[in-house]
């Protein structure tokens, strides 16, 4: 999912302009199925926005729209459907700023509307002027294993009365949600001015650089790739085993994000194929804890799909993912075993000031009296060593 021509861009859209926000996927199957979309208008964490109706955010011809731009998948040995669609189109479009909601449904085989995906996309009108600043020399350390965003708003002529409940503030790292920092107050009030200082709520662990890999055909292993043999009814790519990092060393990525290609054709959309990646990690089992294959494609992150599971016999984790050939940035993340907390890039990647991150910000204000939030400022700093 993004906007315009921008393959890597956050997935908001500027009100009122000719920007474009791209969807598509795919369905492993060999024949056409009905698909129909709905978009909602939400708060900043995601629950919809009951005091509006749905004519108040939205301009639409029918109640469930389909998504009619569909093509089979070609010369392919897993087929597939390709589903594409636009927004806004000439029969939905959205109406306010804010965080939207869009659910894809297919009917099951008792005539009912299920739920297949859901996904997030925003719309933002921009009345306030956000300016930020990232640093290593954070709160709780200096130049070791965080960074620490400092903000100023300008709130400009908008009426803000309390800014602890007028304003919402969302930071992420990466695009990731399971460590995004929401609802951050912040540390000081100039009169318009708004300033988030030496805040703890957002200091971010660094991270490490993304891992890579690459598949660009069937006939032959790729970067960081072992092997790609057929068994059974697809193809396996083997990539090379990875161990857990121990120090810094800078390699460029792409932050998490992905990028389909096939190496025999222009058109990766409809004649890439689907290949059943297999991911090992050699290291001793780490107690109490749950490690994830993780980045931008890796959606909705930390779920069952990605789990990693321990093979004794190996001495390492493994999983096996069905992914379309392309450029991919992952990394490992460990959570909880017990819990949903947010992943943790320790004990794998581990953290370090040096890395090179890309921060999204995105204020959110609610007018007193008003009876949704809107999204007034988004900006996208990064972190880079000098």
């Amino acid at each position: 999912m993004y906007v315009n021509d921008d393959a890597g861009s956050m997935p908001v859209l500027e009100l009122g302009s000719s920007d474009v926000l791209h969807v598509s996927f795919d369905d492993l199957a060999p024949h056409y199925e009905r698909y129909t979309y709905r978009i909602t208008h939400c708060d900043p964490e995601g629950n919809p926005s009951d005091e509006l109706l749905e004519a108040d955010y939205v301009e639409r011809v029918a109640e469930d729209e389909t998504i009619d731009d569909c093509e089979p998948s070609r010369n392919t040995t897993i087929t597939y459907m390709h589903y594409a669609l636009q927004l806004p189109n000439a029969r939905v479009r959205p109406l306010l700023s804010g965080n939207y909601r869009l659910t894809v449904y297919r009917e099951n085989e008792h005539g009912e509307q299920e739920e297949v995906i859901r996904t997030n996309f925003a719309v933002v009108e921009r009345k306030m002027s956000l300016s930020a600043t990232c640093t290593t020399n954070t709160d709780v350390d200096w130049n070791e294993s965080h960074q620490q965003l400092a903000l100023k708003l300008a709130t400009g002529d908008l009426y803000v009365r309390d800014p602890a409940t007028d304003i919402r503030l969302c930071a992420l790292q990466n695009r990731r949600w399971d460590n995004a920092k929401v609802a951050v107050p912040p540390t000081a009030v100039y009169g318009n001015t708004l300033e988030w200082s030496h805040c703890r709520g957002l200091l971010f662990t660094a991270g490490n650089e993304y891992r890579k890999m690459e598949m660009l055909s069937t006939r032959y292993p790729g970067m960081h790739g072992e092997s790609m043999r057929w068994k059974d009814t697809c193809y396996v790519y083997k990539l090379m085993d990875d161990q857990p990092r121990r120090n810094y060393l800078y390699d460029e990525d792409r932050n998490g994000q992905c990028v389909v290609r096939y190496d025999a054709t222009g058109t990766p959309e409809t004649e890439a194929d689907y290949v059943l990646t297999r991911f090992t990690l050699q290291m001793p089992e780490a107690e109490g804890c749950a490690l994830y294959v993780a980045g931008r494609w890796a959606e909705p992150a930390l779920t069952d799909r990605y789990r990693m599971h321990y093979n004794h016999e190996a001495g390492q984790y493994e999983a096996d993912i069905m992914l379309k050939t392309g450029y991919y940035n992952y990394m490992y993340l460990s959570t909880p075993a017990d819990g949903d907390d947010a992943g943790s890039t320790q004990p794998v990647e581990g953290d370090y000031f040096q890395t090179e991150n890309e921060y999204a910000l995105l204020v959110y204000y609610r007018a007193p009296g008003g009876r949704y939030w809107q999204l007034v400022a988004c900006i996208n700093p990064s972190y880079r060593p000098r």
